[in-house]
């Protein structure tokens, strides 16, 4: 997607468990440019945990799934129905990541939490559901680099 005039739209925001998860929608709808590096189609989960038990039991607090509709992002509750992949997040990463004010600011912190796992500082991961070339062709390949999680796309092979 192009960064000019990306637009973004939330459904349902009422669905959400958290006050977090409604916040984290909304900020994510004032900066669509996150996801410019991705494909028409691109579709995502974020899974929200308060803890990394949760993670490993596969219990997330909340969930909800960008899209990418070409003109910008449709954030939607719940899983996708064939999502690509799926964010984790601790509670104390979104805090953080929320209070960011820019692309560049949001994915530097974002491959921090990823880098550099704190259970009480924050953490992110990534659980893949898509074959890794099919995901970085997508997109999310530059995304990660531009984060600082994939330090060269030639890595993976």
């Amino acid at each position: 997607m192009s960064n000019k005039e990306l637009t973004s739209q939330i459904s349902d925001t009422d669905t959400y468990n958290t006050d977090l998860t409604k916040n984290y929608t909304t900020f994510l709808s004032k900066y669509p440019e996150i996801f410019s590096d991705l494909i028409h189609g691109s579709d995502f989960d974020f899974a929200i945990y308060n803890s990394i038990e949760s993670y490993e039991n596969e219990s997330p607090v909340d969930v909800f799934n960008v899209y990418c509709n070409g003109k910008g992002i449709e954030i939607r509750p719940g899983r996708a129905n064939d999502s690509d992949l799926e964010l984790a997040l601790s509670i104390e990463a979104i805090k953080k990541l929320i209070q960011t004010n820019s692309k560049e600011e949001y994915t530097k912190l974002l491959g921090d939490f990823y880098n550099e796992p704190d259970e009480e500082k924050g953490w992110i991961d990534f659980v893949l559901f898509k074959r890794t070339q099919l995901v970085i062709d997508m997109g999310y390949g530059r995304f990660a680099k531009t984060a600082g999680i994939l330090k060269d796309e030639d890595d993976i092979y």
